[in-house]
């Protein structure tokens, strides 16, 4: 890798670190409002998928895009917002199919993976599945539109 793209590797590391802490937030919300409180599961993967997303935009805010603090808050987080929204509605259509197939894939083959139930196998694999894409949208959409004002890369070492 040459240094001039070395800060957006470390950016996009950032924003993985802040992926993974919001996937356990969103995996771990997600069963204990479908698993514990017995909610849909629609419901529960929006729930989880909102409390995320606002952990989500104060670690890029904070850590992630730091140059942007001056910016708008209200323009900023509007935009992080309709990328957001756009994921949850991605993730809202795109579950429950898959949700479906894992459940018959796992209730068929007798799949039994440490005593978990056949749907929280099958919601927890559908949501891996949904996930990554959403990942991966969500980080491009946010980095060329809600802090796309942010350089892209920047030269490290002074030339001589």
């Amino acid at each position: 890798m040459n240094q001039r793209n070395a800060p957006e590797a470390v950016r996009f590391g950032k924003f993985l670190l802040v992926g993974a802490l919001n996937t356990l937030i969103d995996f771990g919300l997600m069963n204990f409002f479908s698993g514990l409180l017995h909610l849909p599961l629609v419901l529960s993967q929006a729930l989880s998928f909102i409390l995320a997303v606002l952990n989500s935009y104060i670690l890029n805010r904070l850590w992630i895009y730091p140059e942007t603090r001056a910016n708008s808050l209200a323009g900023q987080f509007s935009k992080f917002a309709i990328i957001n929204a756009a994921g949850l509605a991605l993730r809202t259509v795109s579950i429950p199919p898959v949700d479906g197939w894992f459940r018959q894939f796992v209730i068929s083959n007798q799949v039994n993976f440490l005593g978990f139930s056949p749907q929280t196998l099958s919601r927890n694999l559908a949501l891996g599945v949904v996930l990554p894409i959403t990942l991966v949208l969500n980080y491009v959409a946010n980095r060329f539109w809600t802090f796309g004002d942010v350089a892209r890369s920047r030269t490290l070492v002074r030339k001589v």
